[in-house]
Parts: structure tokens; C-alpha cells; sequence
């Protein structure tokens, strides 16, 4: 019985942080080429467009990582291991 208890407090920590850092980095490289390729706006801006999605997929990363996190928090309270 006691093999089934999982230890939540560092997995959710570790994954959490991994998940942000990813993030982070996709939205800092979106920052870096929408700044050095603004001159041309245009949709044949081929590093602007990828620029605008990596900013966007940092953000959709970044929250998908935080709602992972409250949905399994939220299942361990409901089965009782919080």
C-alpha cells in the first residue's frame, strides 16, 4: 500500500520548472526575431511570422504547464495524498 502513495511535492516542482523554462526560452527567442526583423512587415516576413509563434506558443506552453500542475494538485486532494 505504501508503494502506491507518489511523492507529489518534487515531481510537480521539477516539471513545473522545466515547463517554464521551455516557455521562457521560446517567448525570448520570438522577442529577439520579431525585434531584428520588424523592418518589413509583411506575412512574407518569414522570421517575423515565426517570431509572432514562438511568442505565442510560449505563452500557450507556459500556461498549459501551470494548468498540469493544478489538475494533478487538485487530484491528489481529492484522493486524500495533499
Amino acid at each position: 500500500m505504501a508503494s502506491n502513495f507518489r511523492k507529489s511535492g518534487s515531481n510537480e516542482k521539477q516539471m513545473s520548472r522545466s515547463v517554464s523554462v521551455i516557455a521562457w526560452i521560446a517567448w525570448i527567442v520570438g522577442i529577439i526575431l520579431i525585434l531584428f526583423n520588424l523592418g518589413n512587415l509583411s506575412d512574407r516576413n518569414i522570421y517575423l511570422m515565426v517570431g509572432i509563434g514562438c511568442v505565442v506558443g510560449g505563452f500557450f506552453i507556459y500556461m498549459i504547464g501551470k494548468g498540469l500542475v493544478i489538475a494533478r494538485k487538485k487530484e491528489d486532494q481529492e484522493k486524500g495524498r495533499s
